[in-house]
């Protein structure tokens, strides 16, 4: 694990967009060259402690009103850091019969697989 880090970050010496973020107990490496910001991280590291017996909701997943209830932001604040979580492909939506559903491919590849270390995004 450590070697892969040291490799990220060389890689991101050369602008490349590449780098290694802390979220939660994960360490993830981000490949898209977007500034995450402590919102971005905060929105992610709910949908990593979603273990389904808590919630309703599916692992590696957040909807927005436990966004708001995690956090007691806005609903505009929590759409913000979803909308660029989506547009950057960080995060999925899922529509169901009116239910908009966060899943965060990266989170959800981390729990069912079982790694609790390294994950990649």
């Amino acid at each position: 694990e450590e070697d892969i880090i040291v490799a990220i970050g060389k890689l991101s010496k050369l602008g490349s967009g590449f780098r290694c973020v802390k979220v939660g107990k994960t360490t993830m490496i981000v490949s898209v060259p977007t500034e995450l910001d402590s919102d971005h991280m905060e929105v992610m590291e709910i949908a990593q402690n979603c273990d389904g017996t808590l919630s309703s909701r599916p692992r590696g997943t957040v909807d927005m009103d436990e966004v708001r209830k995690t956090t007691g932001w806005t609903e505009e604040r929590a759409k913000r850091a979803l909308d660029l979580l989506l547009s950057k492909g960080m995060a999925w939506l899922d529509l169901h019969q009116g239910n908009e559903l966060y899943w965060f491919p990266s989170v959800w590849k981390e729990i069912t697989s079982g790694a609790d270390e390294t994950s990649v995004e």
